[in-house]
């Protein structure tokens, strides 16, 4: 090729192209060795889980056969028949019984493997279904660079009328490794076949059906899930509105008795609620921006809740709590009004917990397992979900106090409730106020230990350590009082606000990044507009020291008289906004640290081990 002919522009141009067809020659490479690794595995394990299933059922057999025996004899001599059948009856029933449970590598009704089995298997088909994926994405990857080469090539000749040039280089592409092996469809082929026999009856299209992620209906939204959210947020709007105009007349304390407190304790539903309709914003700026929350989240990409479905499930909690609070203060209610309060959460954790495959099982199970990781912090390895949902936690404080009056209130059978249950003036309401901040404390000091990295690790344990120490030092100035407790609260507190603002901005959204193209942010940004950034920079670190209207509530009601508690109210609903606004800036961080580290796929571990 008379490239040397070229201009040096020319020149350079089809070396760039060299180094590129290299690079992701040798990228698809490696990752077609990693699944064919994989894929290897999953064959071992899948014949491992196979022999200890027939062992199972041999041991079972031998368990069964002796009883069945002994019954059928006994049935033979009521009826006067011979001894001589009973043996063969025992084996017919047997090999049934095997055949039941090996087909599609798993146990039948009349033989169910072990638990240990159980979970092995339910392993196995989760890696199948994740390699299934991450060869899908190769896949794809594939095609995309193809087509990449093929358009630069034909701008190129558009440009430089040089066909002898894009020629050879077409043909480079076309022999290159990428372009040529097969392996990554017989990869899929035996992996679809292996499945198909052991997950899906031997029918291939229920099989092909679990195994390929179908983006155009996996979450899809409808305009009936569209028209559903407007209906119950415009009930919802006029509920609320009418109750907290009745839960303020001044007649109100003797019509709903301890009126301040059902407000406080529906103060913390709403927080809740609230979140939950926030995030579903996020969610949908995350999927504007191509933001890849499923993976990040380790939500099944084929099954689960996208932003108008999450909004959905979000309005229809809200409806229920708009409600039962119109119903608690709007309607005439004498006594017992506390009632509606317990027939709220009843309704709202009894859909929450079912044990049912409907309404949303598969995002509710998700939930549920993290919120149990969650609970028994340090004992579990930390996922990215395990300590962003402890980070969410940590902005719920508020309702965390609620349930303390909640069950003071209960335990008092909801009397002389101002007397008994002035929760603020409690140690034990700081201690739940502490509890998320203790979760990520615990998560923050199991990732130094899995990993030994006292940076970023311990660094982050020290900022909810402060948060700690803050909470505390604040329930001090409460129940203590004093000027000197409140100017060690409230150094600590500005301490503690400067080191989480900073942590924000520079580790959990990486902004401040040396050499940005983007000013003091960073070279990389999912979201289109800079000043966005900018601007939720000012509005965090503000946010970070709203904890300030505590300190003189009737200097921020600007002259009014306004009850400490409707301060705190107002504090915690400003949390709950600036951490809808973190987590936009934090997923695309996470999001784009993944793609820095090609990380698009997970490797699930495996249940059995064994020699190489």
């Amino acid at each position: 090729m008379a490239l040397a002919k070229r201009l040096p522009e020319e020149q350079e141009f089809f070396e760039q192209l060299e180094q590129e067809l290299a690079k992701v020659d040798e990228f698809y490479k490696q990752k077609q060795s990693l699944f064919n690794s994989r894929l290897t595995n999953i064959r071992k394990q899948q014949a491992i889980y196979d022999e200890m299933l027939e062992e199972e059922i041999q041991v079972a057999s031998l368990r069964i056969r002796p009883n069945m025996t002994k019954s059928f004899s006994s049935m033979q001599t009521r009826i006067g028949g011979g001894g001589g059948g009973s043996s063969s009856a025992g084996i017919s029933f047997m090999g049934k019984a095997k055949s039941t449970a090996t087909d599609n590598g798993k146990a039948g009704s009349s033989l169910d493997p072990s638990p240990q089995l159980r979970t092995a298997r339910s392993k196995i088909k989760h890696a199948m279904l994740e390699l299934y994926r991450g060869m899908d994405l190769l896949k794809n990857y594939r095609i995309l660079c193809y087509t990449a080469f093929i358009k630069a090539l034909k701008k190129y000749q558009k440009t430089a009328k040089w066909c002898e040039g894009t020629e050879y280089f077409l043909n480079r592409v076309d022999s290159c490794y990428m372009a040529t092996s097969n392996q990554l469809n017989r990869m899929s082929a035996e992996l679809e076949s292996l499945y198909v026999k052991k997950y899906a009856d031997g029918s291939r299209s229920k099989g092909m059906n679990k195994l390929r992620v179908n983006p155009t209906t996996a979450g899809s939204s409808s305009q009936g899930g569209v028209l559903r959210c407007g209906l119950m947020l415009g009930l919802s709007v006029p509920l609320i509105a009418r109750a907290i105009y009745e839960a303020n007349l001044l007649e109100n304390e003797d019509r709903v008795p301890y009126h301040r407190q059902l407000l406080q304790i529906y103060g913390g539903i709403f927080l809740v609620v609230l979140f939950l309709l926030l995030f579903s914003l996020n969610i949908h700026a995350w999927s504007r921006a191509h933001i890849n929350y499923r993976f990040i989240f380790e939500v099944d990409p084929r099954d689960f809740l996208d932003s108008w479905q999450f909004l959905e499930l979000s309005s229809f909690f809200l409806l229920i709590t708009s409600f039962v609070f119109w119903v608690n203060f709007a309607l005439r209610i004498d006594h017992n009004s506390f009632i509606c309060i317990y027939v709220l959460l009843g309704v709202v954790l009894g859909l929450f917990l079912m044990p049912v495959r409907v309404f949303y099982w598969s995002s509710r199970w998700w939930l549920m397992k993290s919120l149990w990781r969650l609970l028994f912090s340090g004992l579990y390895r930390v996922e990215f979900r395990d300590f962003f949902l402890g980070d969410e936690l940590c902005s719920l404080t508020y309702t965390f106090s609620t349930v303390l009056m909640l069950g003071c209130a209960g335990a008092n059978k909801w009397t002389d409730l101002d007397e008994t249950c002035n929760t603020t003036q409690w140690w034990a309401n700081a201690a739940f106020l502490m509890l998320p901040n203790v979760f990520r404390l615990l998560q923050c000091v199991r990732r130094y230990v899995d990993s030994g990295d006292a940076f970023p690790h311990l660094a982050n344990g020290a900022k909810y350590s402060s948060t700690i120490v803050t909470i505390w030092l604040a329930s001090a100035n409460r129940i203590v009082g004093g000027h000197v407790w409140r100017s060690i609260w409230v150094a600590s507190a500005i301490a503690n606000s400067c080191f989480t603002s900073l942590w924000d901005l520079l580790m959990d959204w990486g902004l401040f990044e040396s050499r940005s193209k983007h000013r003091f942010l960073r070279s990389e940004l999912k979201f289109d507009r800079p000043w966005v950034y900018y601007v939720a920079i000012v509005v965090d670190v503000i946010l970070r020291f709203v904890w300030i209207t505590q300190i003189s509530p009737n200097f921020f009601s600007f002259g009014h008289k306004v009850h400490q508690s409707t301060i705190a109210y107002i504090a915690a609903v400003l949390e709950v906004l600036r951490r809808f606004l973190w987590n936009f800036f934090r997923v695309e961080n996470e999001h784009i640290s993944n793609c820095g580290q090609f990380r698009a796929t997970t490797d699930i571990p495996l249940p059995f081990q064994f020699d190489a």
